[in-house]
């Protein structure tokens, strides 16, 4: 009993050594692409990043994170789609939802006086993106938050055209029961 024990919990430290392993690889190769994007600029990590589809996730998404903060989000923006597109929603692709939401929101802002929209269908992008993510987690306050924000920068009212005409509604036409036609 005692042996079949200590195979059991060798094969949990050996699963964990692992982990820890392929832990370390990531960042390794995340801060390797920390350092290509400082020393050679954001359109070299944006060719990296497009040739490094079979890297892990969470590579993929420091390269797009990178881009970002050099404020390449050309480039940056592809990078997340490809990680909400092509994988499960999982860590890295929510974490990828909310940083292209954060993108398109900081794109239609722009960087004019506070209060201003530059871009309006870039913070209707940004509205979907807080909204597939709240979807995938209710509970995720900081979407909610920024969906709020978004929201209070373009509302969403109805105007005069989109209200119903209340005459049309009042306007019921009844068949004639003696009548073969359908209605």
């Amino acid at each position: 009993m005692f042996a079949a024990l200590a195979l059991a919990c060798a094969g949990v430290a050996a699963y964990d050594g692992l982990r820890l392993r392929r832990a370390q690889q990531i960042n390794e190769a995340v801060t390797a692409a920390a350092h290509s994007a400082q020393a050679k600029g954001a359109p070299r990590v944006a060719a990296q990043g497009e040739a490094a589809q079979g890297e892990a996730r969470e590579v993929r998404l420091a390269h797009a994170v990178a881009l970002s903060k050099q404020g390449a989000y050309d480039a940056a923006a592809p990078l997340f789609e490809s990680l909400v597109r092509d994988g499960p929603l999982d860590a890295a692709g929510r974490a990828a939802l909310f940083d292209l939401g954060n993108l398109y929101l900081r794109e239609g802002i722009g960087h004019g006086t506070p209060g201003t929209i530059v871009a309006p269908p870039m913070i209707e992008e940004a509205k979907a993106r807080y909204r597939a993510l709240l979807r995938d987690d209710p509970d995720d306050w900081d979407a909610r938050y920024n969906l709020e924000r978004a929201l209070w920068l373009a509302p969403e009212t109805r105007t005069a055209a989109d209200k119903p005409n209340i005459t049309e509604q009042h306007d019921v036409k009844v068949h004639d029961p003696q009548s073969k036609d359908l209605p």
